[in-house]
């Protein structure tokens, strides 16, 4: 089936929901992999997948969501996952990586944990990995 990728900005320049339609496969992550890259050496501090119409994740695919999370956090930004349909969540949680990849269920819960995240930079001048 392939992968389609559509890009839009939300709320500032800086934050980058890349809608992700069809599967993830060997040959399709070598594109969703230049596609991020591609982003993450620009001014971007959050790239957002959202895998709502993602049907088929493979190794390779989620080779690149770890590569591209480590990349982004080594240079202060965030990488985070949106709306996986219950067959590419499992895959996540089979290879344990929910607890070390930033996953939410929904637009009003990224939303929610955006808005933690500039509040603590705004008010305590701290970076996006630093504890509270």
């Amino acid at each position: 089936m392939g992968l389609k990728i559509n890009k839009a900005e939300i709320q500032t320049s800086q934050t980058m929901t890349l809608q992700l339609v069809g599967e993830i496969d060997n040959n399709s992550s070598i594109v969703l992999d230049r596609e991020i890259s591609g982003i993450a050496e620009g001014a971007a501090s959050a790239i957002i997948l959202d895998m709502e119409k993602i049907s088929f994740i493979s190794s390779s695919g989620i080779g690149v969501i770890v590569k591209s999370q480590n990349t982004l956090k080594a240079k202060g930004a965030e990488l985070t996952m949106i709306n996986l349909q219950p067959q590419v969540k499992r895959v996540f949680e089979i290879m344990q990586l929910t607890p070390v990849l930033n996953v939410c269920e929904s637009r009003e819960e990224l939303d929610e944990y955006l808005r933690k995240i500039q509040d603590r930079i705004v008010e305590k001048g701290t970076s996006i990995y630093t504890e509270q």
